[in-house]
């Protein structure tokens, strides 16, 4: 599966977008300011519903019109995939069909990005590492998603008694499904981990040579105790606190090189190139696990990386089976000869035109 062709009216300054995409390598060239991330924007928002920019919906929504709108066929079995958000509403279709959940996007357009903010994944708190390893246990264990539910359901619900300084017997009473959801999201994590781990430890020897780069996963309460003792002996710190305080909610992973932490230890070029070895590790995972195509979406790679560490990473992702959207000023500043098939698109004004 991939993006096969992408429709776009009203987003940011692209007025009016249709392209044919190619299956493996797209080039998206242009100047600056000229919609070259906008573009890319739009198709995380096709999978995610919403932008990695972290925008209010009015700056989505360009000037001109009320609304946006973003359609995409895939390329499999004839599906087509449609969001049209307004300041009001947003309307989610899949193949005609109304559809609430964006985990249903999700599952039909899995997609990834790396971009310039992209660092925060080891810079910044553990939301984002939490959300690092819940997309690939999302993509490559299907029960994930709905253990993620209940257990957020239950956390809801007991955090709600702890507020309002409820009975012990009632703060507790969600703990049976939160011990049983915790125990399963807390096992897909782990498996999920040791499997990127040992892709990490092959692709250091490629980008990071000399170096022992190494994750471990902080399950969110302390390892000498269980979650269920652990709940128990923390009822009146949570009760003062009004919420549950440890938990799969508070996990996190701990990133190191040659043992120092990730954080504080390595240059910031240092941790890009890191996220594009944790995201390219995620990538191959997929494509060992999944006969769908994962999109990855690259912004500006030439200003991420020197041009020795581009032209490694180009000839990673050249053998894996994804489907790659690059922006660049020129392609000119990519390497792509690894590739045999692909396509460029110059963004001007708003406009895109495929290069001939």
């Amino acid at each position: 599966m991939g993006l096969k062709s992408l429709e776009i009216t009203g987003f940011r300054n692209l007025q009016q977008v249709n392209l044919i995409a190619n299956e493996d390598l797209n080039l998206i060239v242009g100047s600056n300011a000229a919609g070259k991330t906008s573009l890319l924007e739009s198709i995380f928002f096709l999978s995610y519903g919403r932008s990695f920019r972290h925008s209010q919906t009015k700056d989505l929504i360009s000037y001109e019109h009320d609304f946006f709108r973003l359609i995409s066929d895939l390329d499999t079995l004839g599906s087509r995939i449609g969001i049209e958000r307004s300041l009001k509403e947003q309307t989610i279709r899949i193949n005609r069909q109304t559809v609430n959940r964006t985990s249903d996007l999700a599952t039909l357009l899995p997609v990834l990005v790396i971009h310039p903010d992209s660092h925060q994944l080891i810079s910044a708190g553990p939301d984002n590492r939490r959300k690092y390893m819940d997309w690939g246990v999302f993509h490559v264990e299907h029960k994930f998603i709905h253990s993620w539910k209940m257990y957020k359901k239950a956390l809801g619900q007991r955090n709600a008694a702890l507020r309002l300084r409820q009975s012990d017997k009632l703060c507790q009473l969600w703990n049976k499904e939160l011990l049983q959801h915790a125990l399963i999201i807390e096992n897909l994590r782990n498996d999920y981990l040791k499997q990127i781990r040992d892709i990490v430890n092959d692709l250091s020897e490629e980008l990071f040579p000399g170096h022992v780069i190494n994750l471990e996963h902080k399950r969110g309460w302390p390892e000498e105790l269980s979650f269920a003792d652990h709940l128990s002996h923390n009822l009146l710190k949570d009760r003062d606190k009004g919420f549950t305080q440890s938990g799969p909610h508070r996990a996190d992973i701990k990133i190191t090189v040659d043992g120092k932490s990730a954080q504080t230890s390595i240059s910031r070029g240092q941790q890009k190139k890191l996220v594009s070895l944790l995201k390219i590790a995620q990538l191959t995972l997929f494509s060992d696990s999944s006969e769908q195509k994962c999109i990855l979406l690259y912004d500006d790679l030439p200003a991420e990386l020197d041009l020795h560490n581009q032209n490694k990473i180009m000839k990673i992702l050249s053998e894996l089976n994804i489907q790659i959207f690059i922006t660049a000023i020129s392609d000119d500043l990519i390497n792509y000869k690894s590739w045999q098939s692909y396509k460029v698109f110059h963004v001007e004004h708003g406009e895109v035109k495929e290069k001939i």
